[in-house]
C-alpha cells in the first residue's frame, strides 16, 4: 500500500505532458534501501498496466539479477560496451506483467565512460518510444559521480533516505544538491520506518 501511495506523489510530483518519464532512483549511500525502492515502485506502475523497463545503472554494486532471480541473458553493459549487441539481447521479460528488466551485468573497467556515451543516450530514446515509464536503479551519489552523469537524461529524482542510518551530514548534502539542482526534480522517500511506532494507520 505504501508504494502505491508513493507511486501516485511521483505520478502527481512529475513533469507533465512526458510520453515515457525516466525516473532516477539514488541515495546518498549505501544500504539506504534504494534498489529495493526502485523495484517495488516499478512493480507498482506495472499494475496499473503501464510498460514499464526497470534499468540497472548502479555498474559498481549490480543485484537486480540476483534480486529477481533473473535468467542469464545479455546485459547492458553489454549493450553500452559493443555495438553490435541489441536491444533485444539486453531485455529480460520478467514474471511481472508490463515489467521489462534491463540488469546491469558484470562490473566494467569503465563505467563512467559508458553513462556518458552516445549509446547510453540512443539507449533512453529508444526506451522512451518503446515504454511508459522507465525506472533507473542509479548509484549512491555520496560515493561517486555515475548518477550526475544521467541527469541530463532523467526527467525525476527520487533519493532514498533511511531511518536510523542515513546520517545528518548526508541529508545535508542532499539537500545542497537539490539546491543546485545538480539532479532533476528530487523527491526524498523515508525508507524503514518501525510501523509499529506509527500511531495512525489501518
Amino acid at each position: 500500500e505504501l508504494f502505491r501511495t508513493l507511486r501516485t506523489n511521483i505520478r502527481l510530483a512529475q513533469p507533465t505532458g512526458l510520453k515515457c518519464p525516466v525516473i532516477l532512483v539514488t541515495s546518498s549511500v549505501n544500504e539506504e534501501g534504494k534498489s529495493h525502492v526502485a523495484t517495488n515502485l516499478a512493480i507498482s506502475m506495472a499494475m496499473l498496466g503501464k510498460k514499464v523497463a526497470l534499468l540497472e545503472m548502479d555498474f559498481r554494486k549490480p543485484i537486480l539479477a540476483k534480486y529477481l532471480n533473473l535468467s542469464s541473458q545479455g546485459y547492458l553493459t553489454d549493450y553500452l560496451s559493443d555495438g553490435a549487441c541489441t536491444l533485444e539481447k539486453v531485455i529480460v521479460t520478467s514474471s511481472i506483467k508490463n515489467l521489462d528488466v534491463l540488469p546491469a551485468g558484470v562490473m566494467p573497467s569503465n563505467p563512467s565512460e559508458l553513462l556518458q556515451s552516445e549509446r547510453s543516450e540512443s539507449l533512453f530514446a529508444e526506451l522512451r518510444e518503446r515504454y511508459d515509464y522507465v525506472v533507473v536503479d542509479s548509484a549512491p551519489v555520496a560515493l561517486v559521480s555515475d548518477t550526475f552523469l544521467l541527469s541530463g537524461i532523467a526527467d525525476m529524482t527520487v533519493c532514498v533516505v533511511r531511518a536510523n542510518h542515513t546520517t545528518f551530514d548526508m541529508i545535508e548534502f542532499l539537500n545542497k544538491i537539490h539546491e543546485q539542482e545538480r539532479l532533476p526534480k528530487m523527491v526524498a522517500v523515508l525508507n524503514g520506518v518501525d510501523a509499529k511506532e506509527v500511531s495512525y494507520g489501518y
